[in-house]
């Protein structure tokens, strides 16, 4: 709830019986941890989600790596071999 909402509400919290307040002070805490509790489970399903993306992430990366390899036409490799002045390639 809202600080402005609370102070518009402290003319009625004043008028209040003791029992009333007591009442009304533990129907706010209840809210207040159910609103935590709701908060905390959204919190959990967000990182779920962002490990199970990340993890799907490395293996695509962990694929990419394994299959990229680059290959050279026969006179580039003769070339470079040349360049490097390897006699058995």
């Amino acid at each position: 709830m809202e600080h402005y909402e609370l102070v518009q509400e402290m003319p009625t919290i004043e008028r209040m019986t003791t029992q009333d307040r007591l009442k009304h002070a533990r129907k706010r805490r209840s809210q207040q941890l159910k609103k935590w509790g709701q908060y905390e489970k959204q919190l959990e399903k967000e990182s779920t989600k962002k490990k199970k993306k990340d993890a799907q992430d490395s293996m695509k990366k962990a694929k990419r790596r394994k299959g990229d390899r680059v290959h050279f036409v026969a006179n580039i490799a003769l070339l470079e071999s040349a360049a490097r002045n390897d006699l058995e390639e």
